[in-house]
């Protein structure tokens, strides 16, 4: 077995393991482990410190950033939740330096969504999304916006984004809010995220719907899942009655056997339980081993994003999201980049007002 000198030695090209580290989003915890083996001057190295660097810089503006939205949600009694990036950084992974982000995830409850972002954007918030249509259309459960320091934030009323995976799943956001718990932060700062098991969920449920191919997901729930206070039994009760067992078994167990996690899974959220998809996925994945390099075709993330309850259900999905990337893919080469649909500034008022009242009623 080759250590991280040794590793580090035989990289014949560094701009690639740079692209790989930065596509996996672990270049700040490569550099890191690369230090600690007395590399700190090889020209890997050196080159994975300026996005270490640019992450540091990131986590303390978002610190900043956090402080003044908290002070705005707290002081309008909205209780509100942040999850991922900063969260996990400092209180998942063993330094925050080591744990990459480009944007914070914070969620309010649908009833609280208008208010919350009316109170955002008069204290200097601005909204990205702005294409209204667009966003009624699928009924988005989030909005991009862009803090006073320049941190994107995604406010959320929901953990599943398109209104076709709410549909598929049954989600209990509100409990998940009413369960959040405080952690503080280095520089005093204290915020809510979700409790553990609800950290877990969200973690594994988001990775599975981008295609769990990003070795930070599978890091994210390697510590997450050995964070104290960890039931792992109300997990399993927590992910059967949002029917989710299928996606968080497929990401668990990638991100155990990837990592030598020391957790042994419950049956119900291992591969062993989720049933016949999480067999053809591993079929899938002997032709397909993670992780992948950037740019690999056969990353079979569709595998993951489609995973529901059923085989049948699980194969539709993957159908879908398969002949939606084509579709992607052929207007990408008919018009060429054009930047995100969402942001382009179509001022509807009457989308607008029907996107906020369904929000509101839920319906």
């Amino acid at each position: 077995m080759t250590g991280p000198s040794d590793a580090a030695a035989e990289v014949d090209d560094v701009d690639v393991a740079v692209e790989a580290a930065a596509h996996h989003r672990v270049a700040p915890a490569v550099w890191r482990r690369l230090r600690s083996a007395g590399l700190p001057d090889s020209d890997l190295a050196s080159a994975l410190g300026v996005l270490r660097h640019q992450q540091m810089l990131r986590h303390m503006r978002t610190l900043i950033e956090l402080r003044s939205l908290g002070e705005v949600l707290d002081d309008a009694g909205i209780p509100w939740v942040v999850a991922k990036g900063p969260v996990a950084a400092e209180h998942l992974w063993p330094s925050a330096d080591m744990r990459e982000y480009h944007d914070v995830d914070v969620f309010v409850d649908r009833r609280e969504f208008a208010r919350a972002l009316t109170l955002l954007t008069a204290a200097g918030y601005t909204l990205a999304d702005r294409n209204w249509p667009a966003i009624v259309a699928d009924t988005r459960a989030e909005l991009a916006l862009t803090a006073p320091h320049g941190t994107p934030v995604d406010l959320h009323w929901h953990i599943a984004v398109p209104a076709g995976l709410r549909r598929a799943f049954a989600l209990d956001m509100s409990g998940a809010i009413e369960r959040r718990q405080i952690v503080a932060f280095g520089n005093g700062l204290t915020v809510p995220t979700f409790d553990p098991v609800d950290t877990v969920l969200h973690l594994a449920f988001h990775a599975a719907q981008a295609g769990g191919d990003r070795l930070m997901w599978a890091g994210d729930l390697h510590y997450a899942l050995q964070r104290p206070g960890l039931d792992l039994d109300e997990l399993v009760a927590r992910a059967q009655r949002a029917g989710i067992t299928a996606p968080i078994a497929l990401m668990l167990d990638r991100a155990v056997r990837t990592l030598a996690t020391p957790i042994a899974l419950p049956h119900d959220i291992s591969r062993d339980g989720a049933g016949l998809w999480a067999r053809v996925v591993e079929r899938a994945a002997r032709s397909r081993p993670f992780p992948i390099l950037p740019g690999d075709p056969h990353a079979g993330g569709n595998l993951y994003a489609g995973a529901r309850r059923g085989v049948a259900a699980s194969v539709a999905a993957t159908v879908r999201l398969a002949l939606a990337a084509r579709s992607r893919e052929r207007a990408l080469d008919a018009n060429g980049p054009e930047g995100r649909v969402l942001e382009l500034d179509v001022p509807d008022e009457f989308a607008r007002a029907g996107y906020f009242r369904e929000v509101q009623t839920g319906r």
